[in-house]
């Protein structure tokens, strides 16, 4: 994936700004906590759950969880617009689910098109910054009106991937569109919370859990992972 420098010199600010601001700390343990609860109590044979319900309630619970704990932190706006969304520090941070549970999955194969949100994120983004920098007018200058300064990049993505014992990773980044899909991303979270026997790549795929923007329907229910006693 090409690296716009000040594009990346940028999100590595704006991570640490919203680190300090007890913000991206906060949302990133809601992911860790609701999706390792989730996974443990997910009874398909019993309830009727599946990979959706999985991934709805989850996004869900990390929306509504992270509005009331944000609630009293200086500087910060946090509301349910679909997905989450925050306001902090001049800049709107929405969170999405990303489906695949592939540890090999690239962040860079996202699909914006897949979710309004996600792509009215990418378009403004898009709009308020061109870079020149390893295209035909580097060395040249940009054209009249053109915008080139990345501090133009408010709107931020946090994406997060579920796996199948509990644990999570989470990026966050500028999203844009065309062929390449983030100005800027990074791993935000490499998460070690889950409880370990995740079948490893090229095993028995596990079908996706979809987020509330982007439902699909599976073709397979998750495999229970409920730690409750027999005859309780």
């Amino acid at each position: 994936m090409i690296e716009d420098l000040g594009a990346q010199t940028l999100l590595n600010e704006t991570v640490a700004e919203w680190t300090g601001g007890d913000v991206l700390d906060v949302i990133c343990g809601l992911v860790r906590t609701v999706w390792r609860t989730n996974v443990n109590r997910h009874e398909p044979a019993r309830l009727g759950d599946d990979a959706v319900s999985l991934g709805v309630q989850s996004s869900r619970n990390v929306c509504n969880l992270a509005v009331r704990q944000l609630a009293d932190v200086p500087g910060v706006r946090a509301r349910d617009a679909k997905t989450l969304e925050v306001t902090y520090r001049g800049r709107v941070l929405h969170t999405g689910k990303i489906g695949s549970r592939s540890r090999s999955w690239d962040v860079s194969s996202v699909d914006w098109s897949l979710s309004d949100v996600r792509e009215t994120c990418a378009k403004a983004n898009t709009n308020a910054y061109l870079p020149v920098e390893g295209t035909l007018f580097e060395g040249v200058g940009p054209l009249p009106g053109q915008p080139v300064d990345p501090k133009e990049l408010r709107h931020l993505l946090l994406m997060w991937q579920g796996f199948d014992d509990g644990s999570t990773r989470t990026w966050l980044g500028f999203p844009r569109l065309g062929d390449v899909p983030w100005f800027a991303v990074m791993l935000v979270d490499g998460g070690s919370d889950g409880r370990g026997g995740v079948a490893a790549d090229g095993e028995t795929p596990v079908p996706p859990a979809s987020d509330f923007d982007t439902l699909a329907e599976p073709a397979l229910d998750v495999v229970r992972r409920s730690g409750r006693k027999p005859g309780a």
